[in-house]
């Protein structure tokens, strides 16, 4: 049985030349809350970060005998047509209504093509059945909608979308043969975006009204096109112009229930800074989007990653990926990380096990360490009404269990135990780089730390973190506080 360390995931020590106790008088200075800001509370109780997987990976299983290891998801899935009542439905265009489309490639029209020329009436009396169809119950979950073919902003089209702006363009000419371009254009942006944010804000009241109890929202929404990482000094930032036009999209943000992001990475971003950069300004672009319709009630940004890349659906992520995605989500206050996966990962036995392998050794491991870190910042600071979240948001500071003091283990059977408590140095790395984002509707208490002499967290059965904390060192502090005020 192999003890799980993860030592290449920097913990920085904030203890001063002068010593500990001079680090525990600073920490103990340090409140809860320094600033009033708020995040949604969780969707299942006592489950602060939701881990949810989507991937059709019941092959494995079925076929060769070798289930992965999911225990630690709460929520789990498959994006297959056939599956029904599942806690994530994820719609794709062929599964909801009647989604107008043009396939870029023929130049073929489906139910319209372009949403001013599809029947809205039809499409939600189709997506009525589909609903009830894929969603029998509604018990508490996540729906999204995945709708890729073109996008509400009408300059977004670009190629090949641009098929949806030349169709509009062309419709408002036959109807209107005296324009010039320049007039059909202006027209025919208008009629478009009319017309699609109807079909995806109408889509959604009715997902709303039929299944309240699930989240709703699209994916890929919000999006920040900042793909640009092969360019030199690549900050990840999001253009402003984007940002602008995300503005735009307030009736989208005001509609939905929850958004999900996506932080997919190609093997261009493989273990480098870039892809840290990349997922950052995404997320936190979700989380400012988040707020749009009330700051004191955000939306829950739960963000869609692969545990592997996109452009080789053969090769895992590394655990400095991991770190990338799901490490950046969870410091800047996502409400949770959806794993998508496709066919690829249980084709063969081979794939299976290879999952299965990775589940073990790298991505369990990992969400145990970050989802703990996560619970003890959110117990000291928060009193658990609320997350911890980076003072900085473009800082490279993480929620992760100091390597030093603990170590993951995973015995026979596939339990995992964990060994180690926290020191009061691995608390003051909370409070020197987090804040605590408080659950909506709740004003979060300061929290005297002095007054803090245990920590009990865990995820699952047997992966508890039960420390008491040390006094003595207290009692040192105030003897070095009197010391230096005299």
């Amino acid at each position: 049985v192999g003890m799980l360390r993860h030592q290449h995931i920097s913990f920085r020590n904030f203890v001063g030349s002068n010593g500990a106790p001079q680090a525990v008088f600073t920490f103990l200075l340090v409140p809860c809350c320094l600033a009033l800001n708020f995040t949604a509370p969780p969707l299942i109780p006592n489950i602060p970060f939701l881990w949810a997987w989507n991937a059709p990976t019941n092959h494995c299983a079925e076929i060769f005998s070798m289930p992965p290891d999911l225990g630690l998801f709460s929520l789990v899935g498959s994006p297959q047509k056939d599956v029904t009542g599942q806690p994530i439905t994820l719609f794709y265009a062929d599964r909801l209504g009647y989604y107008p489309k043009i396939n870029e490639r023929t130049g073929v029209h489906k139910n319209g093509g372009i949403p001013q020329v599809a029947s809205l009436k039809k499409h939600l009396d189709k997506a009525e059945k589909d609903i009830a169809y894929y969603m029998p119950i509604d018990n508490v979950g996540l729906a999204v909608i995945d709708w890729e073919n073109w996008r509400p902003t009408w300059v977004r089209n670009w190629k090949p979308k641009d098929v949806y702006k030349k169709a509009s363009i062309e419709l408002v000419l036959q109807q209107n043969r005296h324009f010039t371009l320049k007039e059909a254009t202006k027209r025919a942006k208008a009629d478009f975006e009319k017309a699609a944010k109807s079909f995806m804000q109408e889509t959604l009241k009715l997902g709303k009204f039929l299944r309240p109890n699930h989240l709703w929202g699209y994916y890929l929404f919000p999006d920040c096109y900042n793909h640009h990482y092969n360019q030199a000094n690549y900050n990840g930032s999001c253009f402003d112009e984007e940002k602008r036009r995300n503005d735009a999209l307030n009736w989208l943000w005001k509609e939905s229930t929850a958004l999900y992001p996506s932080v997919y990475l190609n093997t261009k971003l493989k273990s480098s800074p870039q892809a840290r950069l990349f997922v950052r300004n995404r997320v936190q672009e979700a989380i400012r989007l988040s707020k749009v319709a009330n700051v004191k009630s955000p939306l829950p940004v739960f963000v869609y990653t692969r545990p592997v890349f996109s452009d080789m659906s053969s090769k895992f992520l590394s655990q400095d990926d991991l770190v990338s995605t799901i490490g950046e989500s969870i410091a800047l206050g996502a409400s949770g990380i959806i794993m998508w996966g496709s066919f690829n990962l249980s084709l063969t036995k081979q794939s299976c096990m290879n999952l299965s392998n990775y589940l073990n050794t790298i991505l369990n491991p990992y969400i145990i360490n970050v989802t703990l870190a996560a619970k003890m910042c959110s117990q000291v600071l928060c009193h658990e009404e609320g997350v911890c979240t980076r003072k900085h948001w473009n800082s490279t500071d993480y929620l992760h269990l100091n390597p030093m003091n603990f170590a993951i283990q995973r015995r026979k059977y596939g339990k995992y135990t964990i060994h180690g408590k926290p020191t009061l140095e691995d608390l003051l790395q909370f409070s020197e780089n987090f804040y605590c984002s408080c659950y909506a509707n709740i004003h979060c208490k300061k929290r005297d730390i002095k007054n803090i002499h245990t920590i009990n967290v865990c995820f699952a059965e047997d992966v508890c973190i039960n420390a008491s904390l040390n006094s003595d060192l207290y009692v040192s502090t105030e003897l070095y506080f009197l010391a230096i005020s005299s």
